[in-house]
């Protein structure tokens, strides 16, 4: 006959079977947690100074558009000296009638250049004239290859609203008018035979050495030979030759 085993040997077996039963859990549990990979934790880009499609060189979107519109407030022409008697409009080519002009038809003023249209396709953002006047068919219209704005990282360039944003280096879509010249860009002196079309943000045709298959610019309309620059400059008429910007415009390798 077993003999009964005493109360306090059975508590005390309990007792040492859940400790063991503990310790085998945490060892489990343990080994588990071993096992599963860590998740990656993705750090703040702007805390981690990491690049993000609103993060260029350790700079935000807004830092880039700030230093952008300066650029366009350096090369925004300065208000032309009203003459005496004279609207600005009349005053303007009447001062630039005096001065060389190359590539100016002889029949300038009558026979100008009325519209001015520019298509953001790429590999040769072609540029297009229509001219006016008795001599128009004699006149040359291209196509001339240019290159237009490359945009900021972030923008697109394509979207009409934001084509228009100041600082956004992009070539503004939709229809302006030619509103004065000059000899160079601020910016850029190699940017030469300037002709606006948005002043207020510097926006301008002009000869440029580099004019690439692929927008590349600040913004303005780059055209590749003094020739075609110096004939857009100086058969426009400030208030009348109007400049289409239209066409699909492709985000190229490298924006600014």
């Amino acid at each position: 006959m077993k003999k009964p085993s005493s109360p306090g040997k059975s508590r005390r077996i309990s007792k040492a079977g859940k400790t063991k039963l503990s310790k085998a859990a945490a060892s489990k549990k343990s080994a588990a947690k071993k096992a599963v990979p860590k998740k990656s934790v993705r750090k703040n880009p702007a805390k981690a100074g990491g690049k993000t499609a609103a993060s260029t060189n350790g700079q935000s979107l807004r830092a880039r558009l700030a230093a952008a519109m300066r650029l366009e407030a350096l090369d925004r022409p300065e208000p032309a000296p009203k003459a005496a008697g004279k609207s600005p409009r009349t005053a303007a080519p009447l001062a630039r009638a005096a001065a060389p002009a190359p590539q100016r038809n002889g029949d300038f003023p009558n026979t100008y250049i009325q519209t001015i249209n520019v298509r953001l396709e790429d590999p040769d953002h072609p540029v297009r004239l229509m001219w006016a006047g008795p001599n128009a068919s004699a006149q040359e219209t291209g196509p001339f290859r240019s290159s237009p704005g490359a945009g900021l990282t972030g923008l697109n360039c394509d979207d009409v609203a934001t084509s228009r944003r100041n600082g956004s280096t992009c070539t503004p879509k939709g229809t302006f008018t030619v509103t004065g010249f000059a000899p160079h860009l601020n910016s850029h002196h190699e940017a030469t035979d300037v002709t606006w079309f948005v002043p207020a943000r510097g926006i301008a045709f002009h000869f440029y050495p580099s004019v690439p298959t692929f927008a590349a610019s600040h913004g303005c309309v780059r055209l590749e030979t003094t020739r075609i620059a110096q004939l857009i400059q100086n058969n426009s008429r400030v208030g009348i030759t109007t400049v289409v910007v239209d066409g699909t415009w492709k985000k190229p390798a490298h924006q600014y």
